[in-house]
């Protein structure tokens, strides 16, 4: 973000999405292998309210992407369980990966990181239906949620980031880069931008996203492409 001029004018004023975000949320931990297609897939996901990309399940403090150690890619997902539920997540956890396969390096495997009994006990109970679905093993770690770390801001919303019209608007909005991290309107551009979503759900919800003129003509062009 901060690499890129910040555009002459008044700041924009924050999305009404975000001004509507719920004080209280739960949490999903999943790791999908590169974690830049998850952020976006369950940036949009209805329900969800914010999501980071990081590092978890390893034990070398302080992990960075050139220094990753034992731990595995993973994005956090905060989400309104009035809206969706964690055993929703996990269905979109199982379909948008491959399990089958053990990831070609530990930083890309496949695991459910549980924050209490109940996310454990439908980790494991969606995991046993998807070994009798295919009946094909499943690499799949399931392991208690201990410490997150987040990863460096180039990773944060990677689709967003590669449209510049777009972020100019951010950072108008939230020049500060935690905010920027932590906006929903932030995780469902990205998942627009990212292939997620349709058209009809943009329309529904563009004038809530905050963006400009301009940030809105670009994204219904960008999310047109994708109908296509």
């Amino acid at each position: 973000m901060t690499s890129i001029l910040r555009s002459e004018g008044k700041d924009l004023p924050l999305p009404p999405i975000d001004l509507i975000a719920p004080s209280e949320t739960e949490t999903a931990t999943l790791a999908l292998g590169c974690f830049w297609g998850p952020d976006a897939q369950f940036g949009v996901t209805p329900g969800v309210i914010r999501t980071r990309v990081g590092y978890a399940g390893g034990q070398q403090p302080d992990p960075t992407y050139y220094n990753l150690g034992d731990h595995i890619e993973t994005v956090e997902i905060e989400f309104d369980p009035k809206v969706t539920s964690y055993q929703e997540l996990l269905g979109i956890f199982w379909r948008s990966h491959n399990p089958h396969k053990p990831g070609w390096l530990r930083q890309y495997m496949s695991a459910i990181f549980y924050h209490n009994d109940g996310q454990e006990n439908l980790a494991r109970e969606t995991r046993d239906r998807e070994f009798k679905r295919t009946n094909r093993e499943i690499f799949t770690e399931i392991m208690a949620y201990k410490k997150f770390y987040l990863a460096e801001g180039y990773h944060q919303k990677y689709h967003l980031r590669q449209h510049r019209d777009l972020v100019k608007d951010y950072i108008m909005i939230y020049p500060d880069e935690d905010d920027f991290i932590n906006s929903t309107s932030a995780a469902r551009v990205n998942g627009y931008v990212g292939g997620h979503g349709n058209l009809r759900t943009l329309e529904d919800e563009i004038e809530r996203l905050g963006l400009s003129d301009r940030g809105n003509e670009v994204l219904k062009e960008i999310v047109l492409r994708f109908s296509k």
